[in-house]
């Protein structure tokens, strides 16, 4: 039985930590009032599970390289036993010792709109918690494991069934659905239970993408020939969709002539990056810079998201290329604001 199959058990055995482990005089040594926030800021994220999280990798983040490697070849405990190990006790003893274990929660019992069926909130494992967010557990583990993971699916799916799976998801998600949708670590963070229950139902029909492949040759002719984009596009009241020759699903024609920039030049983006604060998304990202493609400027309401996008980058310190309508009157000018671009995170020939 795997980890991922239970409903009334808690996914993670609890531990204890003793309270000696926070006298290590060699961690001491370096420790901060910045790590403690760390201490309190992954158990505000991950509750009950905070300690079986990533909490040592953002301790190692956050402190100089210098001092974590002269602290793992200098301590005596990290001759005995592993480093990660040794911080992560540390880490225990000392949210016990603060007194921050506190904020922790009771897991709820809950009923699972999708089987009926009660299960306990920390019966799921941290990858889950991660996709639905610590406050919005509302489905079970076994319903979710094999809709939302890679490589899950109806390996046998037949080509009218694949089409009409894309005909739903797109109607349910209201835009083309890039491949493999449901799958991405984020794509149901931001939705409501009544969203989230409505695409689950939908990706009970998912296909693998490799069934996908093998009967359409690939994602873009699948959602061709579902009719979800008429000649490789689909046009919507704000603007058209259309995929990119990478496979990037994008929401308007200039997006498209971004990431096919990008793409010709070997440049490594990401499509839709999450803001560092609130629910917004931006429409590429490279390296540590946002691109943003404002094309509906002079619509209020756009244009307020417009702003506040600028506000959230400048407030966290995020480089922002902002791209308008007329960055596009010739190729010259696009060019000149993604030049310095180039070179900075390139794929491989």
């Amino acid at each position: 039985m795997s980890i991922y199959d239970n409903r009334e058990e808690p996914a993670y055995r609890p531990v204890e930590f003793d309270l000696q482990y926070a006298k290590n005089p060699h961690i001491l040594k370096w420790w901060s009032p910045e790590h403690d926030n760390i201490l309190s800021e992954q158990i505000a994220a991950k509750q009950w599970a905070w300690w079986s999280g990533k909490v040592t990798d953002e301790i190692v983040k956050s402190t100089d390289k210098k001092i974590i490697g002269t602290w793992k070849t200098t301590d005596p405990v990290c001759k005995k036993y592993a480093w990660y190990n040794v911080l992560l006790y540390f880490a225990g003893a000392r949210a016990k010792q603060l007194g921050l274990e506190k904020a922790i929660r009771y897991p709820q019992w809950k009923v699972c709109p999708l089987c009926n069926q009660k299960f306990i909130e920390d019966s799921l494992p941290l990858p889950l918690i991660d996709r639905l967010g610590i406050d919005k557990i509302d489905f079970c583990s076994p319903c979710l494991q094999d809709k939302i993971f890679p490589n899950t699916g109806d390996n046998y799916a037949s080509g009218e069934k694949i089409k009409k799976y894309l005909i739903e998801l797109s109607s349910t998600i209201g835009r083309v659905p890039p491949q493999a949708f449901g799958e991405g670590a984020t794509d149901f963070i931001d939705l409501s239970t009544d969203e989230r229950l409505s695409l689950l139902r939908v990706l009970q029909n998912k296909p693998t993408s490799s069934r996908v492949k093998k009967l359409f040759g690939s994602w873009l002719n699948a959602l061709i020939q579902a009719g979800v984009l008429e000649d490789g596009t689909r046009k919507t009241s704000r603007g058209i969709h259309t995929v990119a020759t990478d496979g990037h699903v994008c929401l308007s024609l200039g997006e498209k002539t971004i990431d096919e920039f990008l793409y010709s030049r070997r440049i490594q983006h990401e499509k839709e990056p999450r803001y560092p604060e609130g629910k917004y998304r931006g429409d590429f990202k490279v390296g540590d810079i946002f691109i943003e493609y404002f094309g509906l400027t002079g619509n209020l309401e756009y244009d307020m998201k417009t702003k506040e996008k600028i506000r959230l980058c400048k407030k966290h310190g995020v480089t922002l290329i902002a791209i308008y309508p007329e960055d596009f009157v010739s190729q010259q000018r696009l060019e000149n604001k993604l030049s310095f671009l180039i070179g900075k995170t390139s794929r491989e020939p």
